[in-house]
């Protein structure tokens, strides 16, 4: 075999692994929406799941590699406290990093790389409720733990564990409810806790290009 002949095979097999690659859809980013139960912990409830309402919403993620990745979430929620005659409407905002305890990704070539990928997260975040007939807005510390599957090339499923840390105690959003001179028991800081869990399901964009040099050279 030739020089010449060689170089046309070379660039045939490096045109046909980025190809393969390719075909492996790898996305930058992922837009989808959740849905699921809702609880709070504070001064008028202090159990786990109990009084548990409907929640939904979105999210839109930025994935910097197949294990860090950044989140922006939006859930709507209500948090009752007496069945379902009394509560409080809730949405809350989440800028998150979240970390892949596997490469999240779909590549033959690559030992820890799954198409499923348990992981955690922390960011920070605002909410939004009444309190006294008044819409009040509150800064959180949103934490969790949450399970990732890759469908296929386009769709993935996810399955989370939200908390949320009010930097407040009037989640209840009646005064009679706070007493902000007797621990409510939730947590140390005396804080309300709003915490989700939902599954959702999103939708791979914004496609990356082939770094075939880069990825041939691994």
């Amino acid at each position: 075999m030739n020089l010449k002949a060689i170089r046309i095979f070379s660039i045939c097999f490096l045109i046909a692994f980025c190809m393969n690659i390719s075909a492996q859809d790898d996305y930058r980013a992922e837009i989808g929406i959740t849905g699921g139960g809702a609880y709070y912990l504070g001064d008028a409830n202090s159990q786990l799941f109990k009084n548990t309402t409907l929640t939904y919403g979105a999210l839109l993620r930025y994935k910097l590699n197949p294990r860090i990745a950044f989140r922006a979430e939006w859930n709507k929620a209500k948090v009752v406290w007496t069945g379902n005659s009394v509560g409080n409407n809730v949405n809350a905002l989440d800028i998150c990093g979240e970390f892949n305890f596997f490469d999240l990704e779909k590549n033959e070539y690559k030992r820890e790389s799954r198409t499923f990928s348990p992981y955690i997260f922390a960011g920070i975040g605002v909410a939004n409720y009444s309190y006294i007939n008044n819409s009040t807005y509150t800064p959180t510390i949103p934490f969790g733990v949450g399970m990732k599957v890759r469908l296929n090339a386009k769709w993935n499923l996810n399955a989370q564990w939200s908390n949320r840390l009010l930097m407040s105690d009037k989640l209840e959003g009646i005064a009679l409810l706070n007493n902000p001179n007797n621990l409510n028991g939730t947590n140390f800081l005396n804080n309300d806790l709003l915490s989700t869990a939902t599954i959702g399901i999103s939708y791979n964009f914004w496609k990356k290009k082939c770094d075939c040099l880069r990825t041939a050279n691994k």
